[in-house]
């Protein structure tokens, strides 16, 4: 009987020392597992909450597409909660993040750090895109630079009638202010696209020649073309979010956010300094434009940077050059 008591009282401490609230989310992207953002950003993350809740909350990552194919369907993944946790790019989803686009206008930021810091000093201007999801972090990659195949860009001249990858709708505009013709492609397209001729160029930032191996196809990369910078997201279905413990939910806030964001864009800066040493290493011309052939692309491009962002700001009910210029003098 003694033993039957003593069994029964263990039971009961083991019943009483297990986590009552054990979770495990979901995070999905596209990407391989050795993309940067993948090594440097997400599996970090992922460790550091498992350690910070003893265990208690951890996340498993889902990369090249393992929860549903296409990047463009990121968004609507953590909205209907089939990942718990999303890398998104607002760009790829224009309809849903209509002031995140806005801020892909070349020259607006200077580096992935700048720019991200910016960006979360004033992050209530962006309250609205997120209206669906929970905000984990926000974060820019690298200004956009030309990668080309066949055609050497010294002058905005060589645009003329280019087949070009977009990485954003203002980048639209803009390349066909400059002759060419603008092809809106994710960016895990670019090297088939490049490679069998769908696009004759591709703009995108220096990061992707580790990522997608561009160093390979191209021949001639122009390095100071106006480009823009892309911006990033970890977003949250809510619900996920709601269902956490309020210890748990204060373990993921404080392991993302400004911070987060702030390591992410260190992360494409590290991966934008090593794909131009692999350029360099595989003997691709790197091309410098001239001063005069800078300012030739820059105003080629003001006229339809100032309609779109007007229009796109009055189909949404906002002043757009205004919106803009509220993250230009926070700079």
């Amino acid at each position: 009987m003694l033993n039957k008591i003593l069994a029964a009282a263990a039971v009961a401490i083991l019943v009483c020392a297990a986590p009552t609230h054990a979770s495990e989310l979901k995070l999905a992207h596209f990407m391989s597992p050795q993309h940067p953002m993948d090594r440097h950003v997400m599996t970090p993350l992922a460790e550091r909450v498992a350690a910070a809740s003893n265990g208690e909350l951890t996340i498993k990552i889902y990369p090249g597409g393992e929860l549903g194919a296409g990047p463009n369907q990121q968004y609507r993944r953590a909205v209907t909660g089939i990942a718990d946790i999303a890398f998104n790019l607002p760009q790829y989803t224009p309809a849903q993040f209509k002031r995140s686009v806005l801020l892909h206008v070349p020259g607006l930021f200077t580096s992935p750090e700048q720019a991200t810091a910016t960006i979360w000093d004033k992050m209530d201007a962006l309250n609205e895109d997120f209206s669906e999801v929970k905000l984990l972090a926000y974060w820019t990659n690298n200004p956009s630079i030309l990668f080309t195949r066949e055609r050497a860009v010294r002058s905005l001249s060589d645009m003329s009638g280019l087949k070009v990858r977009i990485p954003d709708p203002v980048s639209a505009s803009i390349v066909e202010a400059w002759g060419a013709i603008p092809v809106s492609l994710p960016a895990t397209e670019t090297y088939n696209a490049l490679s069998t001729g769908i696009v004759d160029a591709v703009l995108i930032d220096a990061s992707a020649v580790g990522s997608y191996k561009l160093h390979e196809i191209t021949k001639y990369v122009t390095t100071d073309i106006p480009g823009a910078l892309s911006t990033f997201t970890l977003i949250m279905n809510k619900g996920a979010w709601d269902g956490l413990s309020e210890e748990q939910r204060g373990i993921l806030a404080a392991e993302t956010g400004k911070e987060l964001s702030m390591e992410a864009a260190a992360a494409f800066k590290g991966a934008g300094n090593k794909g131009m040493e692999m350029l360099a290493a595989a003997n691709i011309e790197l091309i410098e434009l001239g001063d005069t052939e800078r300012a030739a692309f820059i105003n080629a491009m003001q006229g339809p940077v100032s309609e779109f962002l007007t229009s796109e700001g009055n189909n949404s009910g906002f002043d757009g050059p205004a919106f803009v210029d509220g993250f230009r003098t926070a700079n």
